[in-house]
């Protein structure tokens, strides 16, 4: 599995290290020769304007099926930016792309990262990203 940061400070390289699932890709849809076998894509944004919008680009590529032919994208992922609660604009995007993608995953504000120099300091990850986790491997494994 890739994780694919739509905007750069996404979160994708924190969620790939909490996870310990798959690999982050960055910024980029993976590229592989025609003949390799469907990798699953996940899709990650900040819960914010600018990172929803650049999450409704990447999808909106996807389902144009301008973007590599063996990415598979099982969802997207919107971190929470700030404590507060997101702007009514990004509960829009987020609930279109629901109807794009077969999943919609949200993570909450993450206080406890704040204080870590790198998240693999962490050990046990956070609820909502153990969450995530166990959603991920569910839907991977079937």
């Amino acid at each position: 599995m890739w994780w694919v940061g739509c905007h750069g400070g996404s979160g994708a390289t924190t969620l790939a290290t909490l996870t310990q699932i798959g690999y982050d890709h960055g910024p980029v849809w993976p590229l592989l020769p025609q003949q390799s076998p469907m990798i699953n894509v996940v899709l990650v944004c900040r819960a914010s304007a600018a990172g929803t919008l650049a999450a409704t680009g990447a999808v909106e590529q996807w389902r144009r099926r301008a973007v590599p032919v063996h990415a598979r994208v099982q969802g997207v992922v919107a971190v929470a930016a700030s404590p507060r609660r997101p702007p009514k604009i990004v509960n829009e995007r987020l609930q279109l792309l629901g109807g794009w993608v077969p999943n919609v995953w949200r993570v909450g504000w993450q206080e406890v990262l704040l204080a870590a120099d790198r998240a693999a300091d962490l050990g046990v990850p956070p609820p909502d990203i153990a969450m995530l986790r166990a959603s991920i491997v569910e839907l991977v494994s079937t």
